[in-house]
């Protein structure tokens, strides 16, 4: 008696119904999607709320990596720093010379001096808070709980 094996018949089949799938999903476009909404299988994107559309720009543009922007210099205090004159292998290269910023395009001392003082009061209040903190981690550990004894 000859045994058929029963999965030699349908592997046509299958593979016909993939192809046909496969070509019917390349074709669907949008009318596929509106097929697949109705039916409860695709879903349609949310508009977003309020408040991501203030925060976003109209037109949003590729920033790219690596953008130099502008870096406002300090202004010249009563004393002039001193000359760089390379020494080394510095010495060797030329560098540019770096054009004297205009009076409008630089940041004012007192500014800088004002920064320097709120920074200065960060870090006396974060050693502050250090100290405390290990103040109260070097306290002794509790004594073990006594099991009573009946």
């Amino acid at each position: 008696m000859p045994f058929d094996q029963p999965t030699k018949k349908p592997l046509p089949l299958l593979m016909l119904l993939a192809v046909l799938s496969t070509v019917a999903a390349g074709c669907a476009g949008e009318t596929g999607k509106v097929v697949a909404e109705a039916a409860g299988m695709a879903t349609t994107a949310q508009e977003a709320k309020p408040f991501v559309q203030e925060t976003r720009p109209a037109d949003p543009q590729y920033m790219p990596i690596g953008r130099k922007f502008a870096v406002e210099p300090l202004c010249q205090g009563e004393t002039a720093p001193p000359p760089y004159v390379p020494a080394g292998q510095a010495a060797h290269f030329s560098f540019p010379a770096t054009p004297a910023p205009k009076p409008g395009e630089c940041k004012p001392r007192a500014a800088f001096k004002a920064i320097e003082a709120e920074l200065d009061a960060k870090r006396i209040s974060n050693e502050a808070a250090g100290n405390q903190a290990k103040s109260l981690g070097s306290t002794p550990p509790p004594k073990p709980a006594i099991l009573p004894t009946n």
